[in-house]
Order: structure tokens, then sequence, then C-alpha cells
């Protein structure tokens, strides 16, 4: 939700300050994107909030590029313990 409130303000500065579309969609889908925009972004701006956002919007937008760590399942056998061979003759043969 953070993010979300942090792209939609971005998108809205940008817009006012430097009269620059943001496509929401792109920036967080397409890496390349995200990429030439905020350093645009980042040349021409001269807010200071601005600036925080582009560095803010980079470091989680970089975060959610990166692959998510492959967690190898554990070679280990899972070893039940061997339950002793009890009978039950409470109703007898006829079940």
């Amino acid at each position: 939700m953070e993010t979300a409130r942090l792209l939609a303000r971005f998108k809205l500065q940008v817009r006012r300050s430097l009269d620059m579309a943001v496509d929401l969609a792109a920036l967080t889908a397409d890496e390349q994107y995200a990429e030439k925009l905020l350093h645009e972004v980042e040349e021409r701006a001269e807010d200071e909030e601005l600036l925080l956002m582009v560095v803010r919007l980079r470091d989680r937008l970089r975060a959610q590029y990166q692959p998510a760590p492959v967690v190898e399942p554990a070679n280990e056998e899972v070893v039940k313990p061997a339950t002793p061979a009890v009978r039950d003759y409470r109703f007898g043969a006829r079940g």
C-alpha cells in the first residue's frame, strides 16, 4: 500500500513540476523504462521532495526487479517413527 501511495504521489508531482506523463504500469513492470524515467526526472527536478521520491522509488523498484531467491528443498527424507505391530482383538474375527 505504501508503494502504491508513493507511485501516485510521484506521478502527480512529476506532472505538476515537470509537465511529464508517467505510465505507472510500465514503471512497475518494465525495468528499462523505470531507469530511464527516473534518471530523466532526477536530472530535470529542482524540487527536493521530488528528488527524495526518485531515490525511494528507485530503491523499491530495484528490490522488486530482483529475482526471488530460490530455496532448494531439503534432501533429507522425513523418517516416520516405526509403529509397533499391535493387533486389536476387541471385535474378534467377525469385525
